[in-house]
């Protein structure tokens, strides 16, 4: 009986690598499912907890593309507003990392689309052509009974800092590190009381089944 040559090289096997990978592909769509389940149920922890672990990625893929930070931190409290609201409409077919950046290409899309409009000279001898658009009555009025329905859930639920805040970024167009400076706050305090007030108004003027859009 011959006894085993030991010159004799074996190829490298790969099995153990791939089912590691396996396994680590199969734990990470388990702990998204996990995480998306217990936001859907309404914890607030949960939330919490995605927006602290893709906000970051989020953010250097929007400032990367923009390459303007205070559009980049716009970019990402849409992307999050939208991820709260379409949360339940997650299948798990990609991941949710996927799944947010879906969301945030096209928000990124958006305001590169938004900044070619703006661009256009209206000192041209073309744009002496382009009429304004005539607004329906009826959008008119779908418009104000956002708008006052906007009013409403601010007054009844968000504090007065938080209102503050809302009217400096949105009615005044202040930075969010010139808020911070006015305020006495981190600009971390001042965006994630710029997220959680649009989370707020946005349940509100679902409440009331009204669209942000009509705005």
């Amino acid at each position: 009986m011959s006894s085993p040559n030991p010159s004799v090289e074996r190829e490298p096997v790969d099995e153990p690598q791939d089912q590691n990978a396996n396994v680590r592909a199969l734990n990470a769509r388990r702990a998204d499912r996990e995480l998306v389940s217990a936001v859907v149920a309404g914890e607030c922890a949960a939330f919490e907890r995605l927006h602290d672990l893709y906000r970051g990625r989020v953010y250097a893929f929007a400032v990367k593309r923009l390459r303007v930070a205070a559009e980049a931190d716009d970019v990402c409290q849409d992307v999050f507003l939208q991820v709260y609201r379409c949360i339940g409409s997650f299948e798990g077919r990609s991941s949710l990392l996927t799944w947010i950046f879906g969301i945030a290409h096209h928000q990124v899309c958006r305001r590169l689309r938004r900044r070619r409009l703006e661009g256009y000279s209206l000192d041209a001898p073309e744009a002496a052509e382009v009429e304004a658009p005539h607004v329906p009555a009826d959008r008119q009025i779908d418009a104000a009974r956002v708008l006052s329905g906007c009013t409403e859930v601010l007054e009844e639920s968000v504090t007065g800092t938080q209102r503050e805040v809302f009217r400096l970024y949105y009615g005044e167009n202040h930075s969010t590190r010139e808020i911070a400076e006015q305020l006495g706050k981190s600009r971390q305090a001042v965006k994630i009381s710029l997220f959680r007030t649009r989370r707020t108004l946005a349940a509100g003027l679902e409440e009331r089944g009204l669209s942000q859009s009509a705005a």
